[in-house]
Formats: structure tokens, C-alpha cells, sequence
């Protein structure tokens, strides 16, 4: 996966509430070759194939995540995010859980994020295309969501763009599903990806540890409900205001003051 998300960035992204997760690296100028085992590389490549073909697709994903305040007790919270692709241009997703209460547009010119708890949305222009949108959003404003790797044209290159190296782990299950189970190590992050051994090669389950972070917090995430040829009902990729709604700056959504049913004011 990219080598910018951080704990910091996760939360970024939990503020923001979009659902969403190869290059040799450089160090010193010298390009570090990946070693990823031929079964681990197989079998990504293959995930990332099957999801790379699909014109239009959705999921649901049950996401835990790890806060560890200054001399508190660890906490683990939760939300559950739901989205909708139709490549080259649209996307739609919302969250909801203990840190979240929000729902994000992409119609291929504008980028949209509302905030239902506070009635307040942002809204940008971006490029017409998911894969340039997304990146656009990361450079602008650090937003980089975990999942997010899922819907680009390319995941594999996405996946594994600063990757060191990784590892065949075996069949074990995810979700109540048999999975190949792979691991990948960067340099600031460790990732475990569970991969359907079944017909469709989808992934099931996704853990990113922060190991530089202090107490190594964890964001896992189970992806579930896929459906790989949904209807989408017209209007779903456009965003209308609510009634009473306020702009605000897409910037100041990690500002927001904390709500019933979240956490931290994310």
C-alpha cells in the first residue's frame, strides 16, 4: 500500500469519513528491490485482477481500530462503512459507528463530504477520474483511507508500491470464509490481507499495524456483503444538500467538535 498512511492519517480519515488502504523503494538514491514470495505475489495479483475488471461493484466493511491516549487504557472502536464503484468516475460511501456519522460523493468532477451529525458538508473540485481524485485528495488535504487501495484501476501496484517484502501465511479464515492469508512489511507499517480461496479471489479481511506508532495500534477491517453486478438507482453518485445544510471547508472537517455517537470529534 502507499507509503503515506500513518496513525495519523487513519484518523485524518476517519474525520473525513471516506471507506476507504509497486514501485522499488529509494533510500539514499538506491532503488531497494521487493522480495514477496511467488505465492504471496500470485495470489494478490489475482485479487487485484478480479477487482480491477469489474465496471461497477459494492461492499460493506466492519472496520476496529486501536486508540491509545497518553497514559489511558487502550481503546478499540468500530464503525461500518458501506460503498459503491462504477469506474471510470463515481463513487458513493457512507460510515457510520462510534467515531463516524457521514457520507462522501465522487461524480466525476466534484468530491463531496457531508457530515450528518453536524448537518455541515465540503466540497471540492477534482480530477474526472477515481484513481486521480483520490490521489488529488491525498496530496491536498492527507486524506488516504485504508480501503481506498480496493478501488483503484490498479490495486496490485497500488498494494504493493512500498512493500519490502512478503509472505505466504497459508489457508486460514476470515469473515467464515477460507482464505489465503499473505502478510507485507514496509518500512512504517506491517499489513495482513485475507484472499477468498474460493471461485472469486475477493478480499475478506485487512490488518494494518502502526509499528512505529507507540503501543503498535492496529486497524483491521472485515469486507463483507460484495456484490459484483448491483443496479445502482439514478442520482445515487450525486449530491443534493439537506435541508438546512451548511458549507464549510473540506479542511475543517478534523475540526468539528465531538457529537452524540462519536468519538474524538473525528
Amino acid at each position: 500500500m502507499k507509503t503515506k498512511p500513518t496513525l495519523g492519517a487513519l484518523l485524518l480519515a476517519c474525520a473525513v469519513g471516506w471507506p476507504f488502504l509497486a514501485s522499488a523503494q529509494e533510500t539514499g538514491g538506491t532503488a531497494r528491490p521487493r522480495l514477496i514470495e511467488p505465492r504471496a505475489d500470485e495470489v494478490l495479483r489475482a485479487m487485484s485482477e478480479r477487482l480491477a475488471g469489474l465496471e461497477r461493484f459494492a461492499f460493506e466493511a466492519e472496520e476496529t481500530f486501536d486508540e491509545i491516549p497518553d497514559g489511558e487504557p487502550r481503546m478499540q472502536l468500530s464503525n461500518v462503512r458501506r460503498a459503491a464503484v462504477e469506474r471510470p468516475n463515481r463513487l458513493a460511501a457512507d460510515a457510520d459507528g462510534d467515531t463516524l456519522n457521514r457520507a462522501a460523493w465522487f461524480d466525476g468532477k466534484t468530491a463531496t463530504v457531508l457530515d450528518k451529525a453536524h448537518n455541515v458538508y465540503g466540497q471540492v473540485a477534482v480530477p474526472p477520474t477515481i484513481d486521480a481524485a483520490l490521489d488529488a485528495l491525498a496530496e491536498q488535504y492527507g486524506v488516504e483511507p485504508p480501503l481506498e487501495d480496493f478501488v483503484f484501476s490498479d490495486p496490485y501496484a497500488i498494494l504493493t508500491e512500498a512493500v519490502r517484502h512478503g509472505r505466504y501465511l497459508g489457508l486460514h479464515h476470515a469473515g467464515g470464509v477460507l482464505c489465503h492469508h499473505l502478510v507485507f512489511v514496509q518500512d512504517t507499517i506491517e499489513w495482513q490481507i485475507w484472499i477468498d480461496a474460493g471461485e472469486d479471489p475477493l478480499p475478506r479481511k485487512f490488518v494494518i499495524t502502526y509499528v512505529r506508532e507507540p503501543g503498535e495500534p492496529q486497524y483491521s477491517a472485515v469486507l463483507r456483503k460484495w456484490n459484483l453486478a448491483p443496479t445502482f438507482p439514478e442520482g445515487l453518485f450525486t449530491f443534493e444538500p439537506p435541508p438546512g445544510a451548511r458549507r464549510v471547508e473540506l479542511a475543517d472537517f478534523a475540526g468539528l467538535g465531538e457529537a452524540p455517537g462519536e468519538g474524538g470529534g473525528r
